[in-house]
């Protein structure tokens, strides 16, 4: 069927975090939220459909999960990557971000080193922090906007004897790089030379743009691929994340069994009554959602690009290989961080992430969400515009 992504539904009063809890954060009750990584479009008519199919019965009691989960995961995975996994590796999970610290609960001990690539996804620090771990940081390298890896950094990393685990993010939420086939190669083959875990977090796989592919871990270096974990979801394909699917694809047996145990344990592996609706029908019927999204967004982005560049040149914007995240580059504007993100928030009127959220290299940087209908992009661009001149740029 045909999506209209231009069409602005209204979400104040739902409960949605993006825009009923913006007003914690900024003074403007008229702010835009473009923070949080939700879109603002229709969920694919095949989600909505399950969804509301299984509302229909008048009685929410415990839910599980199919036999189907493994395998419409596997199919998608193909279909999607040309990434070929038993469907007996899917783990089912309410959400990455819990399945990361269930990983790290599971095979670290407190006191153990997990390597992270910052700046990147916050959640990431604190789950090692709050479980009594430690971060050993292998920053990213900028070179004008453009972001690589310090593999000599890394080797000197994995090679600690308290480095346990590598937390990595592919595509990379904030700075939108989409790691290469030889450099997730390099990456897994460090960590298991060296004996460190290697969880992948892909959650935002599915949104690639032209140019560039998403490579699964397990892909890149299939030799080290018993000494992975990979994390997916459907949740920013489908614009899914309140209702908590996603699975962990652990092809290592041994790992599985102890990962479930936690699960178990821990009682996280049950879904609510329309998490697996959804998710089954997300993978299964909603490939045509998907390549008329991916286009859109794309629009979204030039939109911006260009409006930076011809209306404020002291902002720049790390063109983004995937996600539909923009890490927007405000050190020229010559302010300190905390006056970065009160021009944002309270100035322009648009909730942003704050750069040093995912570390103190994003100092200086704000996180800007563009899943929204345009007309919404051009009027944040308006806003800018106007708090942008008011400085005397």
């Amino acid at each position: 069927m045909d999506y209209h992504f231009d069409e602005w539904i209204p979400r104040k009063g739902t409960g949605c975090t993006k825009w009923d809890n913006l007003s914690m954060r900024i003074s403007n009750p008229n702010a835009l939220p473009m923070w949080v990584a939700d879109c603002d479009f229709i969920c694919p008519e095949p989600v909505v459909r399950a969804v509301q199919a299984r509302a229909e019965h008048p009685i929410y009691g415990y839910a599980f999960v199919p036999g189907e989960f493994g395998q419409v995961t596997a199919q998608w995975m193909q279909r999607r990557h040309g990434f070929s996994m038993d469907p007996q590796w899917a783990l089912f999970s309410p959400g990455v971000v819990p399945a990361l610290a269930m990983a790290v609960l599971t095979f670290t001990q407190p006191g153990d080193e997990v390597i992270l690539q910052t700046p990147v996804y916050h959640p990431f620090a604190n789950i090692v922090r709050g479980s009594g771990r430690v971060v050993s940081g292998n920053p990213l390298v900028e070179k004008d906007l453009h972001y690589t890896i310090d593999f000599e950094d890394l080797e000197r990393r994995a090679a600690s004897p308290k480095a346990k685990l590598m937390l990595l993010c592919n595509p990379h939420n904030p700075v939108g790089r989409v790691w290469t086939e030889e450099e997730l190669k390099r990456i897994a083959e460090i960590c298991a030379k060296h004996q460190v875990l290697l969880v992948s977090d892909e959650i935002h796989a599915d949104i690639v743009f032209d140019g560039h592919r998403h490579v699964v871990a397990g892909q890149a270096s299939p030799e080290t691929i018993q000494n992975m974990i990979i994390c997916h979801a459907p949740s920013k394909t489908f614009n899914l994340a309140g209702l908590e699917a996603s699975a962990v694809i652990v092809p290592n047996s041994e790992l599985r069994a102890k990962l479930k145990a936690t699960f178990d344990y821990t009682h996280i592996n049950v879904p609510n009554d329309f998490a697996m609706a959804a998710y089954l029908a997300a993978y299964s019927q909603c490939d045509d959602y998907l390549q008329q999204l991916l286009p859109y967004l794309w629009g979204n982005i030039l939109t911006v690009e260009q409006g930076l560049r011809q209306r404020m040149p002291r902002i720049r914007m790390a063109r983004p290989e995937g996600t539909y995240l923009l890490w927007l580059d405000a050190r020229g504007l010559g302010m300190t961080d905390e006056e970065v993100i009160h021009f944002f928030m309270e100035d322009c009127a648009i909730g942003v992430n704050p750069g040093s959220l995912f570390g103190r290299e994003g100092e200086g940087f704000v996180r800007l969400n563009i899943a929204s209908p345009r007309v919404m992009i051009l009027r944040a661009l308006d806003q800018m515009e106007q708090a942008y001149r008011k400085c005397g740029f």
